[in-house]
């Protein structure tokens, strides 16, 4: 019974060098399991070990324990706990993303007024989505056009929110702080109005679960603004002209 306490108190050590070194793992994305492995040395010594599969085969990382097995434990031999999965990391979200591929979503865009100012439609590829806009009822010239943090429009079009924006970084193309995933080119209507576009972005996913899914907690909205985006650190675009929540078809 005492060799057991052992054997349980070397996993559990071993467990929380394991704990210290799953973040760095998960972030990189390497290996789907890990297991905590311990060794007696001749010495009497304790070896501890993370061992990580990948690929189907089992490696390790060693840090040395001054802890003991219980007695008659054969050198050299590894006496491993069970598997622990790990939660999704780099590899999941790529997997998650192309698994979604030919999903499509559609955002019905309306004015103010509730009149109806045509559609964009999302469709997901294995690495991204392609946006394509077709609207009208704009003034002539340029608009600033975004995807928008919360899925809502009413009732009034600010319950969209600001720019959909999951990793916190700064605003537009041209600013050193990198853009917000929701970020996009303007759009460009003619004199009658209609505006057509077609923006392919690697930023967003209509995936479930990654953290740049537009299909998170609260969902997320095209906003069409009444002047053109600065593409600067202020965006500059005024007030809204249109907005339409993404839904999935």
């Amino acid at each position: 019974m005492v060799g057991m306490f052992k054997l349980a108190a070397i996993l559990a050590a071993g467990a929380v060098i394991g704990a210290a070194a799953l973040a760095l793992i998960n972030a990189d994305g390497h290996g789907e399991q890990v297991r905590i492995a311990a060794r007696q040395l001749e010495d009497g010594r304790v070896e501890t070990a993370l061992q990580i599969r990948d690929g189907g085969a089992w490696g390790g990382r060693i840090a040395p324990e001054l802890r003991y097995l219980p007695a008659g434990a054969a050198s050299g031999k590894w006496l491993s706990s069970s598997p622990i999965d790990l939660p999704g990391g780099e590899d999941d979200t790529a997997r998650d993303v192309a698994d979604a591929a030919g999903r499509t979503a559609v955002a019905v865009m309306r004015g103010p007024g509730g009149e109806a100012m045509g559609t964009v439609m999302l469709t997901q590829g294995p690495r991204g989505v392609l946006i394509q806009a077709r609207v009208s009822g704009l003034s002539e010239g340029p608009h600033g056009f975004h995807i928008h943090e919360t899925g809502a429009c009413l009732p009034d079009f600010s319950a969209a929110g600001d720019h959909f924006n999951p990793h916190g970084v700064g605003h537009g193309p041209l600013y050193a702080g990198g853009e917000h995933a929701g970020d996009l080119p303007n759009i460009i209507a003619h004199a009658g109005g209609e505006a057509m576009a077609d923006y392919y972005t690697p930023a967003v996913t209509l995936a479930d679960g990654p953290l740049h899914s537009l299909f998170d907690a609260d969902g997320s909205a095209i906003v069409i603004h009444e002047g053109p985006d600065s593409y600067g650190e202020d965006a500059g675009a005024g007030g809204r002209a249109a907005c339409g929540v993404i839904a999935l078809e």
